[in-house]
């Protein structure tokens, strides 16, 4: 005799798989604490809102390979062993030489990290005489744009390397950096807490000079946040040019001494005919361990010997500041 269905046994099973699919999905996902009570759902079992006004903290942006590669080059180029790196913005003044190229050759020699500016047009020419050291030493630097257009220097055969953006602008981030590497502008040292545990927005930052003091004791919040950030992390310091009794290199010893990974020496060229000497002896002087007075070895100063050459006080002098 045949065996009848057995459809009243079917019918629990196909319940139960269903109330189970229920409970995975991560809508229905909840948790209990020891006593019973309901525990709240994790940031990554929330619906993630589309609004593009929300932070990086909320909408989680996810970097491309293509700007992850980008970025990585940035990090090899501005971590170092020990001591920090140091690359330097070029801001031409209306009066500068249209054509960069001898510029940017001779701050490779120099043992520039990185090359910033915020000026678009000037990307493309940097990034195309900097390619053609590629296989040499030293090699190419990074060309790092700062300026308010991003979008002009991420297209092209000789686009940027990375582009700065203030921590948070990551609708900006998610709509045109798709092959570029993103430097986050943080403003405050809670900003850099929450970049690196949001963790997937990228790792380098950008800090103004406006957390950086001149005492160990005001710096002794900051150092404590550097100390604790994962070791992948790169840190920018930005620091003024040209400072009165030389104090750019003081501040630049002062960040690498906690730790800070590279420094962004910002209006260090204008295109003018200090550009090459200023920029060698920032480099120079910060990083030696001897005392911050620069000798300007195999650098001649101005006709009159005044400027770029130290004076009997040991500060060094820029026509550039008169």
């Amino acid at each position: 005799m045949m065996k009848q269905p057995r459809q009243a046994t079917n019918s629990k099973w196909t319940c139960c798989l269903l109330i189970a699919a229920v409970l995975a999905s991560p809508c229905m996902s909840f948790a209990f604490t020891n006593n019973g009570q309901q525990r709240q759902p994790s940031p990554s079992q929330l619906h993630v809102s589309t609004d593009e006004s929300v932070t990086a903290t909320t909408t989680q942006f996810q970097p491309t390979p293509a700007s992850l590669e980008k970025l990585e080059i940035v990090k090899l180029a501005l971590k170092r062993p020990r001591g920090a790196s140091i690359g330097v913005e070029y801001l031409p003044n209306p009066d500068a030489d249209e054509d960069v190229s001898i510029l940017s050759m001779q701050l490779r020699k120099v043992k520039a990290a990185a090359m910033y500016t915020s000026n678009a047009s000037c990307v493309s020419k940097f990034v195309k005489e900097q390619e053609s050291a590629r296989g040499d030493f030293p090699g190419p630097l990074p060309v790092i744009y700062t300026g308010s257009s991003p979008e002009e220097v991420v297209e092209g055969e000789f686009s940027a390397t990375a582009v700065v953006l203030d921590y948070g602008k990551d609708e900006i981030a998610n709509r045109h950096m798709e092959n570029t590497g993103i430097i986050w502008r943080v403003s405050n040292i809670n900003q850099i807490q929450e970049a690196i545990n949001v963790g997937n927005v990228g790792d380098v930052l950008l800090l103004p000079q406006e957390l950086i003091s001149d005492g160990e004791e005001e710096n002794a919040e900051l150092k404590e946040v550097l100390c604790q950030l994962p070791k992948s992390t790169v840190t920018i310091a930005a620091i003024s040019s040209m400072l009165p009794e030389n104090k750019e290199v003081t501040l630049g010893k002062m960040c690498a001494s906690m730790g800070i990974s590279s420094l962004l020496i910002q209006n260090c060229c204008v295109g003018d005919e200090e550009d090459l000497k200023y920029a060698s002896y920032v480099i120079e002087s910060i990083s030696k361990k001897s005392s911050s007075s620069f000798s300007m070895t195999g650098l001649t100063g101005s006709t009159n010997g005044h400027f770029g050459t130290s004076s009997h006080m040991g500060e060094v002098k820029w026509r550039r500041n008169l």
